[in-house]
């Protein structure tokens, strides 16, 4: 999102009587938490002295203590060799003398560094090297101010990063900087990644999921400190993203199951640019969508810091959406959005009633939280943790290993038993059970064939497969079918009765956390989609992640 080169003009009318002072901190750190709220701003590179001063002070005002910032190699060494460092000079000064710590964002490929086929600004640099050695000059003059230093910006799109993205072309340029600027300042967070939230479309750009792992296959571990990310979505909240395949929480979610996987589970996720446009909603929209991802966002242990863009709009009132993301208008009159970020960065937002009911959900053996709290319908709450799902009831918490609430979620079902004895039964006009084992995998049939199931069968090993002529259902140790004129029919295999023993296979057993009763909710009533199935997917990969893929 952020703009490669960018000059805006500023208003020279008063900012008004804002809040101006919160504690000192050094210029040069920031806290890492994910209750930490930055302002990202790219337009304030190339302004005169005097608006980058009045900028930095409505920033400072937003009682925020931190700003992203653009270093543009083009804009520094236009010429190889010669380095004009005066624009950026206005600008980390300016915040540093506000006590505002930068994160700097080192792009801009000046013409002559740029490799063949690319283009100017945007292309890569012929010389990884080259660049590396420009970005410890960075860390070096500004030393004591710099906080992070963010390599490139979405480098997983062709609108930044030409001719093409490049996962393992983008590693060797955190190859090249990392260590050179932990020789300068072992204190500054390099961030890799920059990964704006796009989907694939071959040749032009690269989801962050897949780009992270092929970051990986590249060699990018031991080479960054922290992930950024962009979790622009427009239509669709961020903590509403569970329902819907590829959106920034999903995308989210997965990252942070590939960087367990390789090792990387104390890194966190930063989010370093963030906003929601005026031109399409309103301001109270934009309101709404930043007040809740710095809600959410918050609710995750894996996350980072969030600077929201950003400080003010280039052209209040328009339909071009890149003009109207500030948290002022372009006359310096505040948007709702502002008491939102001051409110979050003083530390006076407020922390949502379903994540501090859900806290209460404190059993190990559900795993760490991998998603925020979301809705699954207008009555219940669910929470994706790495080893289960945790649903809100109205009679309490119920739990559901993940296999299990990722086949329950093709029926849009909340569990109405706890998961014991290898099966649990979920809210349907007609039922549904669900089977599981690690060795079976996990199963579902209706209400039909599960009223006809005895433990001597053992755990199902299909779906339920048929239509309004017959089902049928396949256990370990025989089957079910089901007919209208006939009803149900238990079909054992040979040499197995009623009364046999149940088959070795040892189905896990649970039991639900001992917590007080969620908040007032009643289960979720037939037909209600529930968000678990756009994650089915997802799920599928966790479970591969942390321990084996499920077998079906």
């Amino acid at each position: 999102m952020v703009a490669l080169v960018a000059t805006t003009a500023v208003s020279t009318e008063l900012l008004g009587s804002l809040p101006r002072e919160v504690r000192a901190v050094a210029a040069g750190s920031i806290d890492p938490a994910p209750t930490t709220v930055a302002i990202a701003d790219s337009d304030v590179y190339g302004m005169t002295q005097a608006d980058v001063d009045k900028t930095m002070d409505a920033i400072r005002a937003t009682n925020v203590r931190s700003v992203r910032l653009l270093i543009p190699w083009a804009g520094v060494e236009a010429t190889q060799g010669q380095l004009d460092w005066s624009t950026v000079d206005k600008t980390v000064n300016s915040a540093a003398a506000r006590q505002l710590a930068v994160v700097g964002v080192v792009n801009s490929s000046p013409m002559w560094a740029v490799a063949p086929g690319g283009q100017y600004l945007s292309g890569r640099p012929a010389s990884p090297d080259t660049y590396g050695d420009f970005v410890a000059k960075v860390a070096s003059r500004y030393q004591g101010k710099i906080a992070a230093l963010e390599i490139w910006n979405e480098p997983n799109g062709i609108q930044f990063y030409t001719p093409a993205p490049d996962p393992a072309g983008y590693v060797d340029l955190l190859k090249a900087s990392y260590a050179k600027i932990k020789a300068v300042d072992p204190s500054i967070v390099v961030l890799g990644g920059s990964l704006g939230s796009i989907l694939d479309y071959p040749g032009s750009t690269i989801s962050p999921p897949n780009f992270l792992t092929q970051m990986y296959a590249a060699g990018a571990k031991g080479y960054f400190d922290a992930l950024a990310f962009h979790p622009y979505h427009y239509s669709t909240k961020f903590g509403d993203g569970v329902q819907w395949e590829g959106t920034p929480l999903q995308q989210l979610m997965a990252m942070r199951n590939t960087m367990v996987a390789n090792g990387d589970g104390d890194r966190k996720i930063w989010s370093t640019e963030y906003g929601e446009p005026s031109s399409l909603g309103g301001d109270a929209q934009q309101n709404a969508f930043v007040t809740d991802m710095l809600t959410k966002w918050r609710e995750l242990p894996y996350t980072g810091p969030v600077f929201i863009y950003t400080t003010r709009d280039g052209q209040s009132g328009g339909f071009n959406a890149i003009d109207t993301f500030g948290v002022f208008r372009a006359d310096w009159t505040a948007k709702p959005v502002l008491q939102t970020v001051q409110a979050a960065a003083s530390g006076s937002l407020a922390t949502s009633a379903e994540f501090q009911r859900f806290s209460t959900v404190t059993d190990p053996d559900l795993g760490t939280a991998l998603s925020p709290v979301y809705k699954v319908n207008a009555q219940n709450w669910a929470q994706i943790r790495t080893a289960a799902v945790v649903y809100e009831t109205a009679s309490g918490f119920v739990t559901s290993p993940l296999p299990v609430a990722q086949k329950a979620g093709l029926y849009g079902t909340m569990p109405t038993t706890p998961f014991a004895n290898g099966y649990q039964d979920f809210d349907m006009y007609d039922g549904v059970r669900v089977w599981y084992s690690p060795a079976t995998g996990a199963h579902s049939a209706r209400k039909v064939i599960y009223d006809a199931w005895t433990p001597a069968l053992g755990l199902a090993i299909t779906d339920m497969s048929g239509g309004g002529l017959g089902n049928r259902c396949d256990f370990e140790n025989g089957s079910i079918s089901w007919s209208p004129l006939g009803g149900a029919k238990v079909t054992f295999k040979d040499g197995q009765t009623p009364t046999t023993t149940p088959p070795t296979t040892t189905p896990p057993t649970t039991t639900p956390p001992t917590t007080t009763p969620g908040g007032p909710t009643d289960p979720g009533q037939p037909g209600q989609q529930n968000p678990v199935t756009a994650v089915l997917a997802f799920l599928l990969s966790i479970i591969g992640g942390l321990g084996g893929a499920v077998p079906h």
